[in-house]
């Protein structure tokens, strides 16, 4: 059994190929790779088939798979269907820190419920070359005020295969709830094996997408009601016992690191009329 698998979804855009060659560059043996293709457009999926056959030759252990449907349904289907002891799924437009991404095999032979890494954001690929300053090879237990809102990075969490498994089925049924499914299943991990932990090292390069006009008037609203289910849902569930004061230290926390930039943009976009409009229906304030 491998250590880790690498899980990339993948859709209509050719950023896979910049990731596999990253994948290379890892050059480990103890990994595997795999592709949920999604993309459904003719042109962009003949020249991804070229692509993956052209890194099939290059990794050992690569597989493609051609699934359809939106991104919580593919979670849900695919994130513990996979034989290696943790798995980390990836965005196609991510990009991996390849020195630092290297150290983190040596904490995958310890046995924690899961790992969150740290990150870098890039708008171009000469984001890519900079240095990571403050970035350290340090591993510490999960804090739930001050790392909540790091679960919610999709692609900076490496979970426990087999852990998963056994909490899947009972929590299968919340994770269509908001756009952050991997939020009940990480916090379930934590509250039940209390050994989640955060490595401070710079592994993933998160690309910063570029909104466009069509997008927002699309899903921004969905998007501003998913960080706040998508947090405080899971909280509520597994973390009853919370004392008050902690749980607004921690609604602090995601507001402002979170939620307040959705708001921002809503307000923008929509107006503040439609946008508190929204909130008050959503938090049932009359």
């Amino acid at each position: 059994m491998k250590l880790l698998t690498i899980l990339i979804f993948s859709g209509d855009r050719l950023n896979v190929n910049d990731l596999l060659n990253d994948i290379i560059k890892l050059n480990q043996t103890n990994l595997n790779v795999r592709v949920v293709e999604w993309s459904e457009n003719k042109n962009i999926l003949k020249k991804k088939k070229k692509i993956y056959n052209k890194f099939k030759k290059k990794i050992k252990n690569l597989k493609v798979i051609f699934q359809k449907g939106n991104w919580e349904f593919k979670y849900s289907k695919f994130i513990d269907k996979f034989k290696s002891k943790y798995i980390l799924l990836l965005g196609d437009d991510d990009r991996i820190d390849i020195t630092n991404f290297k150290k983190i095999f040596k904490y995958l032979y310890q046995d924690f419920s899961g790992i969150t890494l740290s990150f870098n954001n890039f708008k171009t690929k000469k984001d890519l070359k900079k240095n990571n300053l403050y970035s350290n090879d340090k591993i510490r237990s999960f804090n739930l005020v001050s790392d909540l809102n790091k679960v919610g990075y999709t692609s900076c969490q490496i979970i426990n295969v087999k852990l998963l498994k056994l909490i899947l089925k009972k929590e299968k049924k919340y994770l269509l709830k908001t756009k952050f499914p991997q939020n009940f299943l990480i916090m379930k991990l934590i509250n039940k094996y209390k050994n989640w932990k955060i490595l401070e090292l710079n592994c993933i390069f998160n690309h910063l997408v570029s909104f466009n006009d069509s997008w927002i008037k699309e899903n921004l609203l969905i998007r501003l009601k998913s960080e706040y289910l998508g947090y405080f849902i899971p909280i509520k569930k597994y973390f009853s016992n919370l004392e008050s004061k902690k749980v607004e230290k921690i609604y602090l926390n995601i507001f402002f690191k979170n939620i307040i930039s959705w708001i921002f943009l809503s307000i923008k976009y929509f107006g503040k009329k439609e946008t508190f409009k929204n909130i008050k229906k959503e938090r049932q304030i009359k």
